[in-house]
């Protein structure tokens, strides 16, 4: 399971790099997220990639894309959450028909409480580099 930890990339100046956008086009990408302003740059990040994403402010929430949506392509998801945190819910997720292989990025701030959460096909720590969080989704899909 690759494991990113955050990325201090300065450009020149100390300005940050420009983002590196991969082709995400025909992909739907399922994003949870309980704080709203990470449910939203996420998002948009992947929207800005070409991707049609799903977005859930709870696992809850999140199941019943699973449960309607015909084609899920990956999900990232935080970890920690309330009511059902991102390990419950990808254990969830494996047991229903329509999500057993697919990929799952987990995100957290709380590296260390985690670490060994191995439910995930990748795990990256907050705040998460959109380059990085791009490059996982393509290798994970094989892109």
């Amino acid at each position: 399971m690759p494991v990113i930890r955050r990325s201090s990339h300065r450009g020149h100046g100390g300005d940050p790099p420009p983002l590196r956008i991969p082709d995400l086009h025909g992909l739907t990408i399922l994003v949870v997220d309980d704080n709203d302003d990470a449910l939203e740059i996420l998002s948009t990040f992947l929207q800005a990639c070409g991707a049609e994403t799903l977005s859930a402010r709870s696992a809850i929430g999140a199941m019943a894309y699973v449960d309607t949506t015909p084609k899920l392509d990956a999900v990232v998801t935080d970890i920690s959450m309330p009511h059902m945190d991102g390990v419950e819910f990808v254990g969830k997720l494996r047991d229903h028909p329509s999500g057993r292989g697919v990929p799952v990025i987990g995100l957290t701030g709380f590296y260390e409480r985690y670490v060994n959460a191995n439910v995930f096909d990748a795990f990256m720590q907050k705040p998460v580099d959109l380059d990085d969080l791009g490059a996982v989704i393509r290798s994970l899909l094989g892109r």
